[in-house]
């Protein structure tokens, strides 16, 4: 039984649906307590969230937690200052105590090296979201961002914008700039040229929303030909919505808007808003599958 409830691969197809039938028709529970003392293991998986409200981390929770709960294990997360992002001291104050199984970075923190040496001496084992800095160190989960970019890029194009905004992302997400040079090179494909992108790097004001709204005017009265304006994130996207509203902008006709990863975020606006799609739950998912799977237990 117990390497169907832990989706051991070596387990044949027909006996795995034998034993889940007996499982879910007893009503089985696992005894985390004695399963842990009994197998020297937690069945504890950590990760890190942004001490600020943010969409994107409430999904990798939600996705972590989902896969989690389906093998077996119990989800730990821990706030980090996103603007003051060094974790080392961190987990050795907190989630070093609870013997992690395994650990999930999201960015900024997969790319803190002091970090990931503290996990390698304690012979953690973990996975990167993303990862900017030394990507072979360690399994590691991408997105294909740049080819979502080109899409959008090209549906700006054929809507007849050739003046683009960017609203950047913290410059320590590796994605950020990967989001930024995918649509100027876009762009580029299209008949434009470089010069007809302009990046402007987050006005921090609190939240995602607010400085969207706060960054879309400063970029408007640097640039104000650009007709679409295209952002790191949905959050931010809701900013720049908010302030064409405010400023009698109409969207799309004056002014295009467009957010990236399709979370709840981009659901809330009106009119709805033009996002590129990332499987953020889904990549939380297959990280904690990597984890449990290449266990050494």
């Amino acid at each position: 039984m117990s390497r169907v409830v832990n989706e051991h691969p070596s387990v044949r197809d027909t006996t795995r649906e034998r034993v889940k039938a007996v499982i879910a028709e007893t009503g089985f529970q696992l005894n985390l307590a004695a399963r842990s003392l009994a197998a020297s293991q937690s069945y504890l998986i950590g990760t890190f969230v942004a001490d600020t409200a943010s969409l994107y981390y409430s999904e990798l929770a939600r996705g972590a937690a989902r896969a989690c709960r389906a093998l077996g294990y119990h989800l730990v997360t821990e706030e980090f200052d996103q603007r003051n992002p060094v974790a080392a001291d961190h987990y050795e104050r907190t989630l070093r105590q609870t013997r992690c199984d395994g650990m999930i970075l999201p960015p900024p923190l997969c790319d803190d090296l002091a970090l990931l040496d503290a996990l390698e001496r304690d012979g953690v084992r973990y996975v990167r979201i993303s990862p900017m800095l030394d990507p072979d160190r360690s399994v590691a989960v991408f997105a294909h961002d740049a080819d979502g970019v080109s899409q959008l890029a090209r549906h700006l194009w054929e809507k007849g914008h050739r003046r683009f905004g960017v609203i950047n992302g913290p410059s320590n997400f590796a994605s950020s700039a990967t989001r930024r040079d995918a649509l100027i090179a876009a762009v580029c494909a299209l008949g434009g040229s470089a010069s007809d992108v302009t990046a402007s790097k987050m006005l921090w004001d609190g939240t995602f929303p607010a400085t969207g709204y706060r960054t879309a005017g400063q970029l408007l009265k640097d640039a104000p030909d650009i007709s679409a304006i295209f952002t790191f994130n949905d959050e931010l996207a809701l900013g720049v919505l908010g302030y064409a509203h405010e400023n009698g902008l109409r969207v799309p006709k004056d002014l295009a808007v467009a957010g990236f990863d399709d979370s709840d975020a981009s659901s809330f606006a009106w009119p709805s808003l033009t996002t590129v799609s990332q499987p953020i739950v889904d990549m939380a998912v297959r990280a904690v599958q990597a984890l449990v799977r290449d266990s050494p237990h």
